[in-house]
C-alpha cells in the first residue's frame, strides 16, 4: 500500500534549497542546517519531492536495510520531520523548532509536565 503524499499545491514559486541528482547529499543537508541555525532559524521539517524521497530511502536502506525504510512517515532525519510531497523533485527545510528555555536564578525545579513536554532546561549558578 502506497502512503498518501502531500500535494504542494500552487506553490510552484517556492524553490528547492538543495539539488540532488544521483545520491543523497548528507553533507549538503548538514550545511543547509548549519547555515540556517547560524542565522537563528532552526527548521523543524524537511520537505522532499519523490526523487529526493527515493534517494533518502536508498541512503537509509544501505545502512539499515531496505525493508526498514519502506515509508518515510513518522521519520526524523537530522532532527527534522520528513514530509513527502507529491512533486517530482523538491527539497526544502521549513518551520521553526520551538525550544522553551528556562533561566531561573532562584533554582525552581522543573515540574513533571515541563519535562514531559520536552522542555530544555538551563540552570544558572548564582
Amino acid at each position: 500500500m502506497q502512503p498518501k503524499l502531500n500535494h504542494p499545491g500552487p506553490a510552484a514559486s517556492i524553490r528547492s534549497e538543495l539539488q540532488m541528482t544521483q545520491a543523497w547529499d548528507t553533507a549538503g543537508i548538514r550545511s543547509l542546517l548549519v547555515s540556517k541555525s547560524a542565522a537563528g532559524r532552526k527548521p523543524a521539517f524537511l520537505f522532499l519531492g519523490r526523487r529526493e524521497a527515493d534517494l533518502l530511502r536508498t541512503h537509509l536502506g544501505a545502512a539499515f536495510g531496505p525493508e526498514s525504510v519502506q515509508t518515510l512517515k513518522n521519520l526524523y532525519y537530522m532532527g527534522l520531520e520528513v514530509i513527502e510531497l507529491d512533486t517530482p523533485a523538491f527539497l526544502r527545510t521549513a518551520g521553526l523548532k520551538r525550544v522553551r528555555e528556562f533561566r531561573d536564578r532562584r533554582g525552581r525545579a522543573p515540574r513533571w509536565n515541563d519535562i514531559e513536554a520536552g522542555s530544555v532546561w538551563h540552570f544558572d549558578a548564582l
